[in-house]
């Protein structure tokens, strides 16, 4: 009975000693609070964290590219998510965890204690970072001072574009943030920047990713965060380029219709005005501005007037056939209604006689008519060989234009 006695005192005594250990060892809910007004007495949220008030604080940052939502070539925006997590150490929040039933770390809310503000300086919209509520926004607190201030924005940002080389256009695009806060009181360190669960952009991919920190004039350190884009360029080429490339290759079979069709100056009409819809909507996708020209839009300028160049051509070659056809030569023609012109005014000839001239000027006009046929139909011979010598001549001189700026173009576009 008595050993029975002495286990149950024993077993009790054991329960007891490991509540009291589980009781010392966890925290609970009172402790945290009671910690929490102990460490913000006497705190103030609007001075910086340092005992000693002429050392500054080490801000460093961790910057993570989340996903890219849009980026805008022609106006020149970058609009981005990202994870911004700050940290700095505060001296006015230390404790003992072992003295404190084992709390390590304890959340504050953004209102109550001293944080840095972040700033985008290059800002398209928001100036401020993280506009979150203060008062539900948390910062977390170590027992050793050491803060961290985690949160997930979307900010858009002005960019330097430059699409000398569209469709395989590269842009670097500058992000640049700062804390507003003098040199001698908060400095900025080196951001890590990480792009591992980067979600992948089907217009753009981002090449490089780099970071610095800079000194502005007014001793304030500035973070910059340079970030390379690329384009994907195959939907660019395969809807934009080929078709402007095949409209140039059509273009000059103009010379390879038959003169008598009819057809020759609608189908280089109707390329030209091809070529201009093209340059209106290729100038929907460049920015306004002179600083860089694209390669492909001198391209479709050589193009357009390759075209333009093509019409004249073709109405020369028209003009010459039909003028050619005619029994009296263009030439012959002419020079007997100048000289019959001079006759008729001729200051010094007073005394001619008027029905004389008339009847050497009907002379000189019907003089052609009296030709044989034979003669002709050799004109007409002469005149289909000089159209199809004229011809000849034109598609391979616009041919060779085609060819040699075509390649140009592919050579500086896919050798950037």
């Amino acid at each position: 009975m008595k050993m029975g006695s002495v286990q149950l005192v024993v077993f009790l005594c054991v329960i007891n000693t490991v509540r009291s250990i589980s009781n010392a060892t966890h925290e609970n809910y009172i402790d945290v609070v009671n910690l929490t007004d102990t460490l913000l007495q006497g705190y103030s949220a609007f001075t910086v964290p340092r005992r000693n008030q002429s050392e500054t604080i080490q801000v460093d940052m961790e910057f993570s590219l989340k996903a890219l939502n849009k980026f805008d070539v022609v106006d020149g925006h970058l609009t981005v998510v990202t994870a911004i997590a700050l940290n700095w150490t505060d001296d006015m929040l230390r404790w003992n965890p072992s003295s404190n039933k084992n709390i390590s770390q304890i959340n504050f809310p953004l209102s109550r204690i001293w944080t840095p503000n972040l700033y985008l300086l290059n800002c398209a919209e928001e100036f401020l970072v993280y506009t979150g509520d203060p008062a539900t926004k948390e910062v977390e607190i170590s027992s050793n001072g050491e803060a961290r201030l985690f949160f997930m924005e979307v900010f858009t940002t002005t960019c330097s574009t430059d699409i000398a080389f569209y469709p395989n256009d590269v842009h670097h695009c500058k992000i640049y943030l700062s804390t507003l806060t003098s040199a001698r009181k908060l400095r900025m360190g080196l951001p890590q920047v990480t792009i591992l669960d980067f979600e992948t952009n089907g217009k753009w991919k981002i090449k490089d990713v780099q970071s610095e920190v800079e000194l502005l004039g007014m001793n304030i350190d500035r973070v910059g965060i340079s970030v390379t884009l690329e384009r994907r360029m195959m939907f660019d080429i395969m809807s934009i380029v080929f078709p402007v490339v095949f409209l140039g290759l059509v273009n000059v079979v103009v010379f390879k219709l038959p003169v008598d069709s009819g057809e020759r100056m609608s189908f280089a009409m109707t390329v030209l005005l091809s070529f201009a819809v093209y340059m209106t909507l290729i100038a929907d996708k460049m920015p306004q501005t002179s600083n860089t020209t694209s390669v492909f839009c001198i391209y479709l300028m050589a193009m357009l007037t390759y075209s333009t160049l093509i019409v004249f051509a073709t109405t020369f070659s028209i003009n010459c056939h039909h003028n050619n056809t005619n029994p009296v030569k263009n030439c012959v023609h002419r020079l007997v209604q100048a000289w019959a012109t001079l006759r008729k005014v001729n200051p010094n000839d007073k005394e001619a006689d008027p029905i004389a001239e008339r009847k050497q000027t009907i002379q000189i006009k019907v003089e052609p008519l009296s030709k044989p046929a034979s003669n002709t139909e050799t004109s007409t011979d002469d005149s289909k060989n000089k159209t199809d010598n004229s011809d000849k001549f034109f598609f391979s001189f616009f041919l060779l234009y085609f060819i040699i700026s075509t390649l140009v173009l592919f050579v500086m576009i896919l050798c950037r």
